[in-house]
C-alpha cells in the first residue's frame, strides 16, 4: 500500500459526501499536547465536537492515521536522511485539498508546531479553502474529559 493508495479510498469516501467538507489540522506526531497519543485524542475530540455540536460535514483522516505511520516508517527507512515525509502531503493531502471538495479547514490551537498543519496554512489561499482558528483553550477541555 501506498499513500496514493490511501488517497483512492479517501476519495471513494469525499466523493459521496456533501459539498462542503470541513476538516481538521493540528500536531500529530510533534507539539500539541505532546505525545502523539495525545494529539489524537485532541484531533478525535475535534472532530467529534465539529460534527455532533456544530454539525459540520467533516471528512475525518483519523481512520488513515495507522497507516500513515506504517508507510511513514517505510518511507523513512528508505529516506533515512530526510526530515520531513513530503509525500504525505504530496501524494495524499495535497489532491484532496485541490480537489475543490474541502471548504473549511479547522486549525486546533499549536497547530503551528506541526510540519504538515503549516504547509497546510500556508497552502489554503492557493486552494480557496478557508482557515479557522479553533479556541486556544480546547485541547485542555478535551483532554480533561477523555
Amino acid at each position: 500500500m501506498t499513500f496514493k493508495d490511501l488517497l483512492h479510498i479517501a476519495f471513494a469516501i469525499i466523493e459521496r459526501m456533501p459539498p462542503g467538507i470541513h476538516m481538521v489540522s493540528g500536531p500529530i506526531s510533534t507539539g500539541g499536547v505532546g505525545t502523539i497519543e495525545g494529539n489524537r485524542r485532541v484531533f478525535e475530540g475535534v472532530i467529534d465536537m465539529l460534527i455532533l455540536e456544530k454539525r459540520f460535514n467533516v471528512f475525518s483522516q483519523m481512520p488513515f492515521e495507522d497507516k500513515i505511520v506504517e508507510l511513514y516508517l517505510q518511507w523513512h527507512a528508505d529516506n533515512p536522511k530526510e526530515k520531513y515525509c513530503t509525500p504525505i502531503l504530496t501524494d495524499l493531502y495535497e489532491p484532496i485539498f485541490t480537489s475543490g471538495r474541502v471548504k473549511v479547514l479547522h486549525f486546533i490551537p499549536g497547530w503551528e508546531s506541526s510540519t504538515g498543519a503549516r504547509w497546510e496554512h500556508e497552502s489554503c489561499g492557493r486552494w480557496a479553502i478557508e482557515r479557522r482558528y479553533l479556541p486556544t483553550e480546547l485541547p485542555q477541555q478535551i483532554m480533561a474529559t477523555a
